[in-house]
C-alpha cells in the first residue's frame, strides 16, 4: 500500500516567527516539533511499497540538509552557488525568506544580491518587508545620500523594531551601491484599521486605498488557522487576523509589481526580502504578485535544522501543503547577534524640554548613577536630547564599560550626573 503524502512538520514550522504588533501575531520565523513527526519515510523501500518523501521535495528531506548545501527541491540535486546564481538569472523576481534574527539568512540574502548584481549590474532592485509604504520617499532620499543616517535609523526602528545589526551588512551594501530599496509593507495606520475593523467595515474611503485582495486562497488560510491556534488563541480573532495578514501579502506584492511597472523599474529585477512565511510555499506574495503580474520567478529559502529548542513553537500542528516550499533550499547554521549592547536602564516618554524619565530599573546603570522618574533627560555625553530616539540612539552608540555625562533637570535644577554603561536587557 502506498503511504499519503504529509508535510514535514518541522519544515512548516521553519517558517513561523511569532511578534506582536497591536492586533495581530506576526508569523515570519523558526518554530518546531522533532523533525521526523510527519516525514514519511522507508527504511526498506521496495517495489511494491517505495518510500515516498513530503510535496515539499519528491527527492530530498528537507530536514536532512546540512548547512552549507543548496538544494534544488525538485529534483533533490545540490547545485553550487554559482549554479544558483545562474539558475535565478532569467527570473525576473527573486524571493528569499529569512528566520529575521538569523544572521545566517541574512548572509545567503547578501550573497543571492551580490551576484545578481554583479551579473546584471544596474539592473537589481530590492523589495523589502521591513519597511512600511509611507517610508518610500525617505528610503530614496537615503539611497541618494540626502538623509542623514541617524533618520534612517530612526525610521528602520519605527517601521520594523528588529535589532538593526542583523540586517546592516545587507542595507550598506543596497546604499553603497545605490540599489533602488522598495517599502513593501503596509502602513501602520491601515494595519490598525483594518485590525480593528475587518475590511467590510472600513470607510469608503479606506477601502479605495486597498490593494485587490484574494480572501479565498484555502491553504493561506489554512496555514495560518494552524499558526493562530498553535499560539493559543482558540479561533476568536481569527477573522482580523487573517485579514491583517491578506492585508500585508497583498500589499507587499501589489507595492513590488506598482515598482516593476513604472518607469524606473520596468527594466529592472526585483529581489524581495521577506519572512519565511510571506514567500515559502508560494501562497503569500509570490501567488500574489503573480496574479497581478504573470513573469517568471523563484522561490529561495535559507533552513537551519539546528534552530534552537528554546525558540520553537510547540502546539502548531502542521497542516497538509501539496505544494513545494520554494524552488532551492539553502541550508544555514543558525547563528545569532554576538554583541550585546548597552542599555542605560530608563523607562522614557517624550517631554517638551527634552526627555522624561517614566521609569528607572533596578541594578542597571542608570539606577546606580541616581537617575530618578521624573526626571527630564537635557543631554547625554554633551549631546542634546530633544526626542526618545536621541536618548536611544546616543546609547547604541556606546561600548560597555564607557563613562558618560548626563545632564537632567529635577524639581527645577540642573544637575550633572556621572554614568557607567553595562549591557542589559533593558533599555
Amino acid at each position: 500500500m502506498i503511504k499519503p503524502i504529509v508535510i514535514c512538520a518541522s519544515v512548516f514550522f521553519s517558517l513561523l516567527s511569532f511578534g506582536c504588533t497591536t492586533h495581530q501575531l506576526h508569523p515570519a520565523m523558526h518554530s518546531a516539533a522533532p523533525h521526523d513527526v510527519n516525514v514519511v519515510e522507508d527504511t526498506a523501500p521496495s517495489k511494491t511499497e517505495p518510500t515516498i518523501y513530503s510535496p515539499e521535495s519528491p527527492y530530498q528531506q528537507i530536514d536532512h540538509i546540512e548547512a552549507g548545501k543548496i538544494i534544488h527541491l525538485r529534483t533533490g540535486l545540490e547545485v553550487s552557488q554559482a549554479n544558483l546564481i545562474a539558475l535565478l538569472a532569467p527570473a525576473r523576481i527573486i524571493y528569499v525568506g529569512e528566520v529575521h534574527d538569523s544572521l545566517e539568512d541574512h548572509r545567503v540574502q547578501l550573497e543571492v544580491l551580490k551576484g545578481l548584481f554583479k551579473r546584471f549590474p544596474g539592473k537589481i532592485s530590492v523589495g523589502m518587508e521591513m519597511f512600511r509604504s509611507p517610508s518610500q520617499a525617505l528610503l530614496d532620499d537615503w539611497i541618494s545620500g540626502k538623509l542623514e543616517e541617524k533618520a534612517f535609523i530612526k525610521r528602520w526602528y519605527e517601521d520594523w523594531g528588529s535589532d538593526l545589526a542583523y540586517y546592516k551588512t545587507l542595507l550598506d551594501y543596497i546604499k553603497e551601491n545605490k540599489i533602488p530599496l522598495i517599502a513593501l509593507k503596509p502602513s501602520q495606520e491601515m494595519e490598525v484599521k483594518v485590525g480593528m475593523k475587518g475590511f467590510d467595515k472600513l470607510s469608503e474611503n479606506d477601502q479605495r486605498g486597498l490593494p485587490e485582495i484574494d480572501r479565498n486562497d484555502p491553504y493561506h488560510r489554512t496555514a495560518l488557522e494552524a499558526i493562530f491556534k498553535g499560539h493559543g488563541s482558540g479561533s476568536k480573532g481569527f477573522v482580523r487576523f487573517n485579514e491583517t495578514m491578506l492585508l500585508w501579502d497583498e500589499t507587499m506584492a501589489d507595492r513590488a509589481v506598482n515598482y516593476l511597472n513604472s518607469p524606473e523599474g520596468t527594466d529592472k529585477k526585483m529581489l524581495v526580502f521577506a519572512g519565511g512565511f510571506h514567500v515559502g510555499y508560494g501562497y503569500g506574495i509570490p501567488r500574489r504578485v503573480f496574479r497581478r503580474l504573470p513573469v517568471p520567478y523563484q522561490v529561495v529559502i535559507p533552513y537551519s535544522k539546528d534552530f534552537p529548542d528554546e525558540m520553537k513553537m510547540k502546539n502548531v500542528e502542521a497542516p497538509d501543503l501539496p505544494m513545494p516550499l520554494a524552488d532551492f533550499v539553502w541550508g544555514v547554521a543558525y547563528k545569532p547577534l554576538k554583541e550585546k549592547r548597552v542599555r542605560l536602564g530608563v523607562f522614557i516618554e517624550p517631554f517638551q524640554a527634552g526627555v522624561r524619565i517614566k521609569e528607572v530599573f533596578p541594578n542597571t546603570p542608570a539606577g546606580k548613577a541616581g537617575l530618578e522618574a521624573g526626571d527630564i533627560i537635557v543631554s547625554f555625553d554633551g549631546k542634546t536630547m530633544n526626542e526618545p530616539f536621541d536618548l536611544t540612539y546616543a546609547v547604541q552608540a556606546k561600548k560597555p564599560d564607557d563613562q558618560v555625562k548626563i545632564v537632567i533637570i529635577r524639581n527645577g535644577k540642573q544637575i550633572e550626573l556621572s554614568a557607567e554603561l553595562k549591557t542589559s536587557k533593558h533599555q
